[in-house]
């Protein structure tokens, strides 16, 4: 079916004055009209862009971004450095062994009357470290785990960025096909009024105004191809190069709500639970942000220690042989430096400073996360109870009656009805109503994203599946 088609079966309509060719012409055009306006945008696009693209669904995304990106590899680099500093801080000192000789000739030179040759030989232990082991452990294995906290940090943010970046996608994804879809039934309108004109059964205008509506229409869909190519490129930061450098993907996201696995609270008035109760403060305690702060106390306060125990310096036992005139005897010796002054106070004042700091930015961060909590559960609450209402099943969603009124007002236009005006108002409501639900399903799947990162849970495995539905939006 092609417009050429249509336009011969509303001349063939005209033309004809018998009831069964009139009744045959009205068949022809209905079936036209019908054909083209069910014609769906993939099927607009593969006509005028070719094949379709390779989907690209938000979990591919993640692989990638989780396999590939060098922030996440950056922050796994400083848990092994932190590692490596933790095995340091477990190994013991090693002894310094010395050798003297007392009483001895030169060598070349004669023996030395009267003097009996002496030999010494040492083993000295340091004994400051074993002072300072136990506290310098603790103060590692805490940086270990603020290591490990960052690099949760790390993913977490970078996994909520290429979210944004995908859903970013999807919306300017949709507005153009919903564009295109547009475009496709204001050229049946134009070549509707077309004909008419041709056959002096209406006025000139209603074609000038409904082109003048296409061409519109023809813009934005420039300016939306524009942003569809930027929001890819952005997303394609967020890809490994391979992925980067192909052709742009077809991103696919499922036409319904995410629904909530078992991992996380039921939404809804009833199960949101308290934001003080222990539920509560055992997932603000789960948050990688709160862990790292809280591990940054722990080392803090380790380092006090570190620092106190540093108060007596270069603590050594010493134990040895001496052997003159073929006896042996035995050394032993311990030395201990006289803290007269305390050379540590500067840097035990910057520790415990150090530390009131870390404490007062646990709390700061404690108090940001329960209220970022507070407002992902309020999102996610709001936002999966109006696409409740909007996604429901049948042909009285959303969708299908925005459907429906735009079918309803060109045949109403066809008869004489309602003006031209009136139809193009019910297009402009169509393509309102698309790219509005699609922009409250896609805040919808963020909101259940951001839910999970406030709960502290790991983003990349525990993306929720959308509700049985009958398709995706592409």
């Amino acid at each position: 079916m092609t417009f050429e088609t249509l336009r011969c079966a509303l001349r063939f309509r005209t033309r004809s004055h018998t009831p069964l060719n009139e009744r045959i012409a009205q068949l022809a055009t209905l079936s036209c009209i019908a054909f083209l306006l069910l014609c769906d945008a993939r099927v607009v696009y593969s006509q005028t862009h070719g094949a379709p693209a390779s989907p690209l669904t938000l979990q591919m995304v993640f692989d990638s971004l989780r396999a590939h990106h060098p922030a996440l590899r950056a922050a796994e680099s400083r848990i092994r450095a932190a590692q490596g500093g933790a095995r340091s801080a477990r190994t013991f000192p090693n002894p310094t062994i010395s050798y003297l000789v007392d009483q001895t000739p030169f060598p070349g030179s004669g023996p030395l009357p009267g003097l009996q040759r002496e030999s010494m030989t040492t083993a000295t232990f340091p004994l400051e470290p074993f002072l300072q082991r136990s506290a310098g452990v603790a103060r590692a294995n805490a940086e270990v785990r603020e290591a490990n906290a960052g690099a949760s940090i790390v993913r977490q943010r970078f996994g909520m960025d290429a979210a944004v970046a995908y859903y970013r996608a999807a919306v300017a994804q949709v507005q153009l096909a919903t564009t295109r879809d547009l475009i496709g039934w204001l050229d049946t309108l134009v070549a509707y009024n077309r004909t008419r004109v041709k056959e002096g059964a209406t006025a000139e205008a209603d074609l000038i105004r409904s082109e003048l509506e296409r061409d519109r229409v023809s813009a934005d869909e420039s300016i939306q191809d524009a942003e569809l190519a930027q929001a890819r490129s952005a997303l394609s930061a967020f890809l490994s190069d391979a992925e980067a450098t192909s052709e742009p993907a077809t991103v696919v996201v499922a036409d319904m709500p995410l629904t909530l696995t078992a991992a996380l609270l039921a939404i809804g008035d009833d199960a949101l639970p308290s934001i003080t109760s222990p539920s509560s403060s055992q997932m603000i305690a789960m948050r990688p942000d709160v862990r790292a702060a809280q591990e940054r106390v722990n080392t803090s306060t380790a380092r006090i220690s570190v620092e106190r125990s540093m108060l007596i310096r270069q603590i050594g036992a010493t134990f040895g042989t001496l052997q003159t005139n073929h006896l042996n005897s035995m050394i032993a010796g311990i030395s201990i430096p006289l803290p007269i002054f305390d050379q540590n106070r500067g840097e035990v004042q910057r520790a415990i400073a150090e530390r009131d700091a870390a404490v007062f930015e646990l709390s700061a961060q404690q108090g940001a996360a329960t209220a970022e909590l507070r407002g992902a559960y309020e999102a996610a609450r709001i936002l999966t109870q109006r696409m409740s209402t909007l996604a429901i099943p049948g042909v009285t969603n959303f969708l299908s009656r925005a459907d429906e009124s735009r079918r309803i007002s060109l045949g109403a236009y066809r008869e004489g009805a309602i003006p031209l005006y009136q139809v193009i108002e019910a297009a402009r409501a169509w393509s309102d109503a698309r790219n509005t639900y699609y922009r409250t399903l896609f805040a919808q799947h963020q909101s259940i994203l951001n839910l999970i990162v406030a709960r502290g849970l790991d983003i990349f495995t525990n993306v929720p599946i959308a509700a049985s539905s009958g398709g995706t939006s592409r």
